[in-house]
């Protein structure tokens, strides 16, 4: 096995190793993950996801051209520990003359591990991340392998290789990090790199990143390589629960009704033993 793809494959089962068992599964929100990694991120059961990226450049003078790079996640958690989804970012450069970049995924997540596996449309490529988890106290740690059968449209399979960590400050706010790189990194590619303060919005399903990065889309390609322009933004998560709109309120009221009939058979066995 070629050394690179060895050590995309090992890292993330290093930190296994030494993790022991914690869920990777359970991760709901920002506060659990850096902005360019998801933590084996799945969410509840059932829920329908979505996330907006929006991230920010300024050009150089005179002009100081502000550029925005959006990318939005709609995804969906089934009855089994995967989400399926997709990501499309409309300010893509993950290949040339193509800015509008589709990644459709499905990720499966167990105790510390998580795995995805997907297809990038722009890069016509098949990607793969494999992540490994672990909560030491307030701290939440985490690696990640990649693989990129055609990395950025260039007919050359990639590897990638990255780590990041959260650390919670309180239960609405936690500061984040992570890096990422290539292992045949060439000479217009950076270490990717992430920081953001996370932040879960009291009493609501909703949460906050305010991120500064030099990765462009929040696509596994995208964030797999640094640019050469500092962008600042934002993440946004909205989940909605599709049993509170589906079923949960026949299932309310004949729960309610059951229990007004056996309050009425309480009634009747209690003055029928008077």
């Amino acid at each position: 096995m070629p050394l690179r793809r060895w050590i995309a494959v090992c890292v993330p089962c290093a930190l296994f190793a030494v993790a022991g068992a914690p869920d990777v599964a359970s991760c709901q929100s920002v506060l659990d993950r850096p902005p360019n990694l998801s933590g084996g991120w799945l969410g509840p059961t059932g829920t329908l996801q979505f996330n907006f990226v929006h991230r920010f450049g300024v050009g150089d003078a005179p002009t100081r051209k502000v550029t925005n790079s959006p990318t939005f996640l709609l995804s969906y958690r089934l009855p089994a520990p995967i989400l399926i989804g997709f990501n499309y970012a409309t300010s893509s450069d993950i290949a040339p003359s193509f800015p509008n970049e589709w990644e459709f995924f499905a990720r499966y997540a167990q105790g510390p591990l998580a795995l995805q596996g997907g297809y990038n449309q722009a890069a016509e490529s098949f990607d793969a991340e494999l992540t490994a988890a672990k909560k030491f106290g307030a701290l939440r740690a985490m690696a990640v392998g990649r693989f990129l059968s055609n990395g950025y449209a260039s007919d050359t399979t990639r590897y990638a290789v990255g780590a990041g960590a959260t650390l919670r400050l309180s239960r609405w706010v936690a500061l984040a990090g992570d890096v990422t790189t290539l292992l045949d990194r060439r000479a217009n590619e950076d270490v990717a790199w992430g920081a953001g303060l996370q932040i879960e919005i009291p009493y609501t399903p909703h949460s906050l990143s305010l991120q500064v990065t030099n990765t462009n889309t929040a696509t596994l390609q995208g964030v797999s390589r640094g640019i050469d322009q500092v962008r600042g933004g934002f993440e946004f998560t909205i989940p909605f629960t599709l049993s509170r709109y589906f079923g949960k309120k026949a299932a309310a009221g004949g729960a309610a009704a059951g229990a007004a009939a056996a309050r009425g058979g309480e009634g009747a066995a209690t003055r029928g033993y008077h």
